[in-house]
């Protein structure tokens, strides 16, 4: 056994306070390096996982909810909505232009059916698809036909254009930007041709 030999009768302290610092030692940095390292690594990947997923999500559900309640709004309010439409005449070929769309977005649909769908709830579905895109392509027009009646738009017109400048000097930039690097790579990719 261990203990019977010279050296450990000799060295019985210092083997102890080792074993026994080496252990705390280690308990302690271990402890404290996987806590910092946890604590560190958890946070990031949660702060970053967070705000792209609240990102995604909340952007999703703002555009959705802001087309369909406009869609609400606007079909509850059509006469408001759209004030040259006020014959029988003007809603029979409003309608008859929806149902013609409708048959353009879903002839254009390229979707295959499942094996494990009917054909009937496949083309029933496709149809309702069809028939919301166009819904919300009309209530779109409908709100900015809307906000073009409520805002002035010609008074903000230089400060739109200001900032459509801006954009594009940004865009123009960025792609010089862009271009200096690839042909800088591009340049430096002749030392390896020879």
């Amino acid at each position: 056994m261990i203990t019977q030999t010279m050296f450990y009768k000799n060295h019985k302290e210092e083997l102890a306070f080792g074993l026994v610092f080496g252990l705390a030692s280690g308990l302690a940095s271990g402890l404290v390096f996987g806590l910092a390292f946890g604590l560190a690594s958890g946070l990031a990947s949660g702060l970053a996982s967070g705000l792209a997923f609240g990102l995604a999500f909340g952007l999703a559900f703002g555009l959705v909810s802001g087309l369909v309640s406009g869609l609400v709004v606007i079909l509850v309010n059509f006469s408001e909505a759209f004030p040259f439409i006020s014959g029988v005449q003007e809603i029979i070929l409003i309608v008859l232009g929806i149902l013609i769309l409708v048959e353009i977005f879903f002839w254009l649909d390229g979707e295959k059916k499942t094996k494990r769908i009917s054909l009937t709830k496949f083309t029933l579905k496709k149809k309702f698809e069809a028939f919301c895109e166009v819904l919300l392509g009309l209530s779109g027009i409908a709100q900015i036909y809307i906000l073009s009646r409520e805002v002035q738009i010609r008074n903000y017109f230089p400060v739109i254009l200001r900032w459509i400048g801006y954009i594009g000097v940004g865009i123009l930039v960025l792609g010089l930007v862009i271009l200096i690097i690839y042909l800088w790579v591009k340049f430096n990719e002749q030392k390896y041709k020879r």
